[in-house]
């Protein structure tokens, strides 16, 4: 009996220890699923001209919501502009250890307003970067501009982990010549693999308001 249980132990040591190497860019990286569904428009089966493709934000956690993140709206068979909102986004690695580039752009129906004494465009990137054993929270800030490039700190893989949020604002004149700010604000989450840390959707404002039900989805189909 003595010889069976030593075999035990060591194996259940060797399995405790395992289960510990989890890093920390990949603890609790599964908070939300993140997967393209399409839905399509036109009443006409297989025209496949008018038809939305949505980004949704699928938590793990069942009482969560999930939430659409960015959309693709193709119109006659064309990527619509105006009423599309998505980004690239790819990571590469540098010369530098564990230093990593996020090149980031960004698509909307302000993509191309140009900075002036009436339009502002102002966006903040959002990001973490991954030390050995503790994470760190920073801040990068753009004007006039949808392209970003973003250095990050991961020690143990390429996962970049953020969000954008962009602003518009411009200079109205209403019937009454009263002069207005008429702003747009637009948060987008951001990872490079197919799940996601809650670290920037949990609890803003903003996401939470981006509700889709998966559940009426399937139903209309």
């Amino acid at each position: 009996m003595k010889h069976l249980i030593v075999p035990f132990l060591i194996l259940y040591t060797f399995t405790s220890c395992k289960e510990e190497k989890v890093s920390i860019a990949e603890l609790y990286s599964d908070d939300y699923a993140i997967k393209w569904i399409k839905l399509d428009y036109d009443s006409i089966e297989g025209m496949d001209k008018n038809y939305q493709l949505l980004e949704l934000l699928i938590p793990k956690d069942k009482n969560k919501d999930t939430l659409f993140n960015q959309t693709q709206v193709y119109i006659n068979g064309e990527l619509s502009k105006k009423w599309s909102q998505y980004h690239d986004l790819e990571v590469f690695e540098t010369n530098k250890k564990h230093i990593y580039k996020a090149v980031i752009k960004m698509y909307s129906e302000y993509s191309q307003l140009k900075t002036d004494e009436f339009n502002e465009r102002k966006v903040s990137v959002f990001f973490l970067n991954y030390y050995k054993d503790s994470l760190d929270f920073k801040i990068k800030d753009f004007e006039d501009t949808d392209e970003f490039e973003i250095e990050f700190v991961n020690y143990h893989n390429d996962r970049f982990t953020g969000r954008i949020m962009k602003g518009v604002y411009r200079d109205t004149i209403f019937d009454n010549d009263e002069k207005m700010i008429k702003d747009q604000i637009t948060k987008i989450a951001l990872s490079n693999k197919e799940n996601t840390k809650g670290f920037f959707i949990d609890n803003d404002s903003i996401l939470s308001r981006q509700k889709f039900s998966l559940k009426e989805f399937y139903k209309n189909k």
